[in-house]
This record gives structure tokens, sequence and C-alpha cells, in this order.
């Protein structure tokens, strides 16, 4: 990991955003999560829902597993943990988030933008920090 988590396409058998929610965790835990959100976004809401499971819960089974194969095995062993709400989601994971997934690629240079977006991008840099304060301060984790 370099300060990125890994892409929101990367998946753990067949789940997507769980690597790059476990990084998350990870960088989380470590102190180097900088103006990434861990818990507080939609997304990473949205699966740890189905997962049944907190951020807490999720940060703490996350850096205690050696591996990400671990690491499921011990979200799936969870009371309440619900496979086939997880597989549906991460199924429909690029129809439901469509509109986040080209910010996304662009923020960390998986897709070059275009003038407007440069634009754009150039100015949220200055204010990334602030608002990624604000929306922890606004959308607490569960």
């Amino acid at each position: 990991m370099n300060g990125i988590p890994r892409r929101w396409s990367a998946q753990i058998d067949g789940i997507r955003w769980l690597p790059r929610l476990m990084d998350k965790a990870k960088m989380s835990a470590n102190g180097a999560l900088g103006p990434y959100l861990m818990g507080n976004s939609p997304v990473d809401k949205a699966l740890m829902k189905r997962m049944n499971v907190t951020t807490e819960e999720f940060v703490r089974i996350a850096t205690a597993s050696p591996t990400d194969a671990e690491a499921l095995a011990r979200f799936r062993a969870r009371p309440g943990y619900d496979e086939a709400r997880v597989q549906r989601w991460s199924a429909n994971f690029e129809r439901t988030y469509a509109a986040l997934i080209r910010l996304w690629d662009i923020d960390e240079g998986y897709a070059p933008p275009n003038l407007a977006e440069r634009v754009a991008l150039g100015a949220y840099r200055r204010v990334e920090g602030a608002v990624s304060a604000l929306i922890r301060k606004l959308s607490p984790a569960p």
C-alpha cells in the first residue's frame, strides 16, 4: 500500500470494495488515512451494513488478519453476515456508484482528467482535508 487504497474494482472472492475498505482500515489504524474516509462514506456504510459489522469491528478484524482471505473468513463467521446481500451489492456496484467511479479513477490517477475535471480537481485539492473533516463530522461511521 502506497498511501492509496486498492482500486474500487479490486475484489476478494467476488466482493468489490472489500480490498479497498480493508486497506483504508489498515491506513486508519496506522494513522495514515489522510483525506480518505473510513466508515463515513456511503459506500463503506453500504458494504459494512450488509456484512453486519461496525467500523470499529471492521478495522479490528482487517488489521488482525494477515491475509485478505483470513479477514474475509472472519467476517463471514460473524453472526448476521449476509453473503447473498453482499454479493448482490457487489454485482450492482458499477451501476449503483457509476457517478463516483470516474471521480475516484481521476483522483487516484487511473484515468486522465479532461480540462474541466483537471481544474475542478485542482480546486478540490485545496479544500480536500477540510471537506473530509466535515464529512467525518456530519456522517459518523457506524
